[in-house]
């Protein structure tokens, strides 16, 4: 009997802490500073009120060579030899043929993103070409691409808090700086749903292939007993 009570404590205590941990909120604190000399980017994860700390921080170096390695695979892409038609269509079966489990993942996607709560988004910019009157119409060209990424994070987000955006124009000499701060914070719970969802829908893609491979398999042997 004494066994019994503890094995109960002991699952009542383990309920507890899967309740505790599913309804706590996790915190992603993401920086970006961008100049003409400087770059880099930081992501600070927390959870548990604090008690789990994680933090990223990617310098200027590493930034620029990941981008002279985008450079280098698109100046190898450029190289690479068109294939015949009739390989290019074959290639596009297998899209076709999951084509429609694509609208299911943009439906697990689009509940997943509306989890995620803004509850902090700085973003402030310098702009100056040296004249200005091509000053100002940067800062207006800023202005209208900044309100419409705000648009579009508005639609997929939750979007908690209003942003605090600015433009700064300089008149007398060429600058190019940007400062974005954005944090946003999920319950652990729905990302841990989310994540069931598509190793569901994984698992569908993956049978719907094998279906698929299985079908292209006998219709070729079809064709060769023919």
């Amino acid at each position: 009997m004494i066994i019994l009570k503890i094995i109960g404590i002991m699952i009542v205590i383990l309920m507890f802490l899967l309740m505790i941990l599913i309804f706590t909120k996790l915190k992603i604190d993401c920086t970006y500073k961008f100049e003409p000399k400087e770059q880099w980017a930081t992501i600070q994860i927390k959870a548990l009120f604090g008690l789990f700390r994680y933090r990223i921080k990617i310098p200027s170096e590493k930034i620029n060579r990941q981008k002279q390695a985008d450079h280098g695979d698109k100046g190898m892409n450029g190289m690479v030899q068109e294939t015949d038609n009739e390989d290019g269509l074959s290639s596009l079966a297998p899209i076709k043929q999951l084509l429609p489990h694509l609208q299911e993942l943009y439906k697990i996607l689009k509940s997943f993103l509306k989890k995620l709560q803004i509850i902090q988004f700085e973003w402030k910019s310098a702009i100056g070409t040296g004249d200005a009157a091509s000053s100002a119409i940067a800062c207006g060209a800023g202005w209208a691409l900044k309100g419409n990424v705000i648009g579009v994070i508005s639609h997929y987000f939750t979007l908690k808090v209003y942003p605090d955006m600015q433009i700064t124009p300089v008149f007398n000499h060429i600058a190019s700086q940007t400062y974005l701060r954005c944090m946003i914070q999920i319950r652990i719970g729905h990302a841990i749903l989310a994540g069931m969802k598509l190793l569901k829908y994984w698992r569908q893609v993956s049978e719907a292939y094998a279906d698929y491979k299985t079908m292209q398999t006998e219709s070729k042997r079809e064709d060769q007993s023919i």
